[in-house]
């Protein structure tokens, strides 16, 4: 069973972070040249687009692809569309020094830039209704070559099979679906926080009940129930996400509200 909330303690990794080391560059700059994973030919046409806003009319399907997407995943027609909007229609800017805004889906797909979170947000807001095998996952990368460790956000999807995939967005390929076990081979991913996507909204709910208001969130198990306050309570780094998620989704909610 996957918990839907799993903490785990990562010091080596917190004692080598540097938050500044990779500012202005993506993951998929850094690594999906050679990491990324194409479980099919190239087989879709691009009109060479006059600015990087113009990828959106210019990006048409690739076919095979979508059809990989179909016979891997439950609900992969789906997946297919919302990876083609992260991985095309947005490009990846660097948050400013000592920020961490996270950007509402609608201001991600209006801007048409954010970072990995706005990406993973924007994933999930396509598949937000749907019964997905997948979670959001806050934690750390390693990089085999150069021992390198970063805070990153990614999205990790489950095929029909129950075989594990990392999601990357902002490469402008078809190539940002991978297995574990192949970007496993040069990278080491240390998981810190993750949601389950069937449980995301149900978070948010809670969240939203009263902005000015502490909850004491419980979630069910086979053996009991966990008390997240106790995480909250107790590590700061995965309070502070609670907290920008709530300011987050309560813009969100205000902005779908006027649509």
């Amino acid at each position: 069973m996957r918990f839907f909330l799993a903490v785990i303690a990562i010091i080596l990794a917190m004692r080598v972070y540097n938050p500044n080391a990779f500012a202005g560059i993506s993951y998929a700059d850094m690594f999906l040249p050679e990491r990324g994973y194409k479980p099919v030919e190239d087989i879709w046409h691009l009109k060479q687009p006059k600015s990087h806003s113009d990828w959106n009319e210019t990006v048409s399907d690739n076919q095979p692809y979508k059809e990989w997407c179909i016979n891997t995943f439950e609900k992969g027609e789906q997946i297919y569309e919302a990876y083609k909007e992260i991985a095309f229609n947005i490009d990846y800017c660097a948050e400013q020094p000592k920020t961490d805004y996270w950007q509402t889906p609608v201001e991600t797909r209006q801007s048409k830039h954010g970072d990995c979170e706005d990406s993973v947000f924007l994933f999930f807001s396509r598949l937000s209704e749907l019964d997905i095998d997948g979670d959001i996952v806050w934690g750390w990368v390693t990089d085999e070559n150069s021992s390198m460790t970063f805070a990153h956000v990614w999205y990790q999807l489950f095929d029909k099979g129950g075989r594990q995939y990392i999601v990357e967005g902002f490469s402008k390929e078809w190539n940002g679906i991978i297995p574990l076990e192949v970007i496993g081979r040069v990278e080491e991913r240390a998981p810190m926080l993750m949601l389950r996507h069937s449980q995301v909204n149900n978070v948010l709910s809670e969240l939203l009940i009263d902005s000015d208001s502490t909850h004491t969130f419980l979630e069910p198990f086979d053996n009991g129930q966990l008390h997240w306050n106790i995480y909250f309570n107790n590590n700061h780094i995965i309070r502070e996400i609670f907290q920008k998620l709530q300011f987050m989704f309560w813009r969100y909610r205000e902005q779908m509200n006027k649509l």
